[in-house]
């Protein structure tokens, strides 16, 4: 960033100057300097490397900074570059503009022309520095290889030959089974059990994990992957496994072995800029927009029935990981006094008033823009279950692992396909929805989930 952010600021000032020279319409300065002084250029130069950062984050040219595409570096930079420097051009540039159009289409490849080469130049020092630091083992990401088996083995093995293209470093196997429990090394790397697995996580600073398929099957492998979600670290594993869970994945590394992340979905880096960006401005929008609602239906709900206003829960997010969810409550304060979760019908007694309204249009759901904001969950995505029927779903179903590769949703296509589910079955037919939103997740997807969400919302059909 710091890079981008020098190199953006070099080719304005170049810009700058060729501007003064051949477009320069600014009758009140007499020299290169005054110009560069004047208060509209001093403003592009504090504010086109800022807008050109943000583009360049939008465009997914952050989210990866280890082991570096040559050829997506390139993409991504004359990408950035062009939509930047359109948008400068029509923004900043538009007074300058002549009545000749050559001399117009000129500065427009004039600049976009050195941005790309400041730009691109910084980007192509930094990435030859470091994939030379990788290729020498001076920098290199420390992996657990889950399993001790000969297949696991072997694929350690495999990573390290081709340590110089990957950048992994497999620093210990994970004894998954504890047995047998005699073996302290495999290859000089050490073996650690389960019991000691959370501690080597933080000592060894590892950021990887890879898994071969479990010695008893498919459903083993499934848990496996479940388990190992919660620390939030990429889980690594050969695509011949992965085609039997699902059809798509990207494979970056081609020259290594190659390795899937079971623990992040298939989505654009770009898109996921994008969809994060949407989630904030919106749910600011939101929650701005509907407070005066919000307002009304909190007083509506303390009228109705003693008990708090908002019902918060305890749900299961990205990466299995907890975090509470906020909604209008719908049902009486005591409707799991006995601690045991029960899910709602359509006739069910502990509903309110109130709250059959609220679930009718689903208005129970506004204070979740506020987990939105934060981060716990996205505008569309797959909805947010609570431990207790996870633990069920995934007892028939231990793909279910998948969805949470991603941000729950205040809506997502299971919700405006099949609705709200009653019992595990509906659950597990709502899934199936999700499953395919996963695979097509993209930005038209989600507006055209929530437009279709708008429309339940005003016909009433939330339950």
């Amino acid at each position: 960033m710091a890079g981008d952010f020098i190199s953006t600021n070099i080719a304005v000032l170049l810009f700058n100057i060729y501007r003064y020279n051949h477009i320069n319409n600014v009758q009140c300065v007499d020299s290169l300097s005054d110009y560069l002084l004047y208060y509209p250029v001093k403003l592009e130069q504090i504010l086109v490397p800022l807008v050109m950062l943000g583009i360049y984050w939008i465009t997914g040219y952050y989210n990866t900074v280890f082991l570096k595409s040559r050829l997506e570096e390139l993409g991504s930079t004359i990408i950035s570059v062009f939509i930047g420097g359109v948008i400068f051009f029509f923004v900043a540039l538009i007074d300058d503009l002549t009545p000749d159009r050559y001399e117009s289409y000129l500065s427009l490849l004039v600049l976009i022309g050195i941005m790309f080469g400041c730009v691109y130049t910084s980007r192509f020092i930094i990435t030859t520095v470091a994939t030379k630091q990788i290729r020498t083992g001076a920098w290199c990401k420390n992996t657990l290889v889950i399993g001790t088996t000969q297949k696991a083995v072997s694929m350690a093995r495999r990573i390290a030959d081709a340590q110089p293209w990957m950048g992994m470093k497999i620093v210990g196997f994970v004894n998954v089974q504890d047995y047998p429990a005699d073996i302290a090394e495999i290859d000089g790397v050490p073996v650690i059990s389960r019991k000691q697995f959370p501690e080597v996580c933080e000592s060894l600073d590892v950021s990887s994990f890879v898994i071969v398929p479990h010695q008893n099957g498919f459903k083993a492998t499934l848990e496996l992957i479940n388990r190992l979600l919660p620390y939030g670290r990429p889980v690594l594993m050969a695509p011949d496994l992965y085609s039997m869970l699902t059809a798509q994945k990207r494979i970056s590394n081609i020259v290594g072995e190659p390795l899937v992340d079971m623990a992040h979905a298939n989505i654009a880096n770009s898109t996921k800029n994008i969809k994060r960006l949407m989630d904030i401005v919106l749910s600011v929008f939101a929650l701005i927009l509907l407070s005066p609602l919000m307002v009304v239906l909190a007083v509506l709900v303390r009228l109705d029935s003693p008990g708090p206003v908002i019902y918060s829960q305890e749900r299961i997010g990205i990466h299995k990981m907890p975090f509470i969810l906020y909604k209008f409550r719908s049902m009486r304060s005591d409707a799991e006094s006995n601690g045991i979760p029960l899910l709602s019908s359509v006739s069910d007694s502990r509903v309110t008033r109130i709250g059959h309204f609220l679930r009718k249009y689903r208005l129970d759901e506004l204070p979740q823009f506020w987990n939105v904001l934060k981060g716990d969950m996205s505008l569309v995505g797959p909805r947010p279950e609570r431990e207790y029927y996870i633990e069920q779903i995934t007892r028939h179903t231990p793909y279910y692992t998948l969805i949470q590769q991603v941000r729950p949703g205040l809506t997502s296509l299971g919700m405006v396909k099949y609705g709200y589910a009653s019992n595990i079955d509906g659950m597990l037919e709502r899934l199936r929805y999700d499953l395919l939103y996963l695979e097509n997740v993209s930005i038209i997807m989600d507006l055209k989930i929530m437009i279709y969400t708008v429309k339940t919302v005003l016909t009433g059909k939330g339950i």
